[in-house]
């Protein structure tokens, strides 16, 4: 019985997740913030019919699966896939594929490049081991699609609107473009309620007179959130981080997970026990 615990344990660690049919895994591979080009999907198809049923299951993170392959021939459809530059995924006490939504680079509310972020923290991060697991989710925008807030670590694009009185005719359309009611005009001029923006950029998208412009666009930084059996929102960190400040941030909550952080225990129980603030001073500066 342990001896198959400890093969459980390090399938996981290789990306196979065992199946309840004996002998079987679901094969994960890599899929960075929901983008693979055809030639490799062309491949996992191949390889779904070769090793698997035929068919590939697609995860709720943007993860691919290629379910009921043989767990004799686990390693070879792997190193087959490799070869044509599919990786491996990650699952385990490991940090997990990052998230993520296609950002600026097609949808039109987008702030950030979500991909090229993406791309970045997977080169890194996806893969090293942490405690339990450390899921990241990058979204472009406020909409938030991709769940930054119900993640271990979440990124989401925001921009700080600058308002321009006198270029303001007083037409309306940054008021009508506002979801959060953020924004009035009082005698032909807006007026910005910072309590109620969320820094979404919508008002400046709806501005044809330049009175509304993007004073800052950067990351909103969310941290300790998670999902499952016990989900929790995670508490807001930081607000308009640039990247050189996000990836500083990223990687000393890294650092301090693995530190402080006991076996089993997820980012935000580490925040539980040990008190929010203990982290928060260890990664702002």
């Amino acid at each position: 019985m342990s001896e198959k615990k400890i093969d459980e344990s390090l399938l996981k660690s290789k990306g196979f997740l065992p199946q309840r049919q004996e002998n079987m895994v679901s094969m994960r591979v890599r899929a960075t913030g929901g983008r693979i080009d055809a030639e490799k999907l062309r491949a996992i198809a191949d390889a779904a019919e070769k090793y698997g049923h035929g068919y590939i299951h697609i995860t709720s993170r943007q993860g691919i699966e290629i379910p009921f392959v043989k767990l004799e021939e686990a390693e070879e459809a792997s190193s087959e896939l490799e070869k044509k530059g599919v990786l491996r995924g990650s699952s385990g006490k490991r940090v997990r594929a990052v998230v993520a939504c296609q950002g600026n680079e097609v949808c039109r509310f987008g702030l950030i490049d979500c991909q090229q972020i993406a791309n970045r923290i997977t080169e890194k991060y996806v893969g090293e081991t942490v405690p339990k697991k450390l899921k990241i989710a990058v979204t472009g925008c406020p909409s938030a699609c991709v769940k930054p807030q119900d993640t271990d670590f979440g990124v989401m694009g925001t921009t700080k609107p600058q308002l321009i009185s006198e270029n303001c005719v007083g037409c309306k359309r940054c008021e009508k473009a506002c979801k959060m009611e953020a924004i009035k005009v009082l005698d032909d001029k807006a007026s910005i309620d910072r309590e109620k923006c969320i820094l979404c950029g919508l008002c400046i998208a709806a501005c044809r007179k330049d009175a509304l412009r993007a004073e800052k666009t950067g990351c909103t930084i969310f941290v300790g959130g998670k999902l499952g059996r016990k989900p929790g929102h995670g508490t807001k960190l930081l607000e308009l981080a640039d990247e050189g400040q996000l990836f500083s941030i990223l990687e000393k909550t890294f650092e301090y997970y693995r530190r402080e952080g006991l076996d089993g225990e997820r980012l935000g129980d580490l925040f539980d026990r040990l008190g929010f603030e203990k982290y928060r001073k260890e990664v702002l500066p």
